[in-house]
């Protein structure tokens, strides 16, 4: 047995057959094992994970200054805080999201969007209404603030570390307005 070089189209008549078979079978689907690509599906989620996070902390680092109040609060992309923000209903999500980030109701960010006509505290005229200053340092919910975040007066840093539903319950004791429910005029 061997390898021979036989001319094509020439009327060998084995040839001929080869070619007619190969014809016939070509509309035919290949039923063979598919290639195999030497990676696991539990390595390309890995490394699609891995991709997702890199380009997250890319685009964290890029943040500018009107991202200020996030970069205050948050410590940065997390994984973890997926699995712990899916566990909250979307009021909860709403008003702690809104509150870590700054995109609430709170004057300052009122006052950015043309709402509000100030930016001070409604309660203490002499600094921003922030989340930054209702979570850290305003004197009048220094009680809430201990009571659900541990604390009398914390550093933005400090609430890096704070448990989600803790913030959930110190918003939802103040009774601040914190959701943002689609405001049409003016807050005073």
């Amino acid at each position: 047995m061997g390898l021979f070089w036989v001319p094509g189209h020439a009327g060998v008549r084995s040839n001929e057959i080869t070619d007619e078979l190969v014809r016939g079978s070509s509309g035919l689907k290949f039923v063979v094992p598919e290639t195999a690509l030497g990676i696991t599906r539990q390595d390309i989620r890995r490394r699609t994970i891995r991709w997702l996070v890199n380009r997250h902390w890319v685009r964290w680092r890029g943040l500018g200054d009107a991202e200020r109040q996030a970069r205050e609060l948050i410590s940065g992309p997390c994984l973890d805080a997926k699995a712990r923000f899916l566990s909250v209903n979307t009021t909860k999500f709403r008003a702690v999201t809104g509150l870590l980030t700054g995109h609430n109701t709170l004057r300052r960010h009122l006052h950015l969007i043309g709402v509000s006509d100030s930016p001070l505290c409604r309660r203490r005229e002499t600094e921003e209404e922030t989340s930054a200053h209702i979570l850290c340092e305003f004197e009048a919910l220094a009680s809430h603030r201990h009571t659900y975040l541990g604390y009398l007066s914390l550093e933005p840093e400090d609430n890096k570390n704070v448990n989600l539903g803790a913030i959930w319950n110190f918003s939802k004791v103040t009774r601040l307005p914190l959701i943002d429910k689609g405001h049409k005029g003016p807050v005073n």
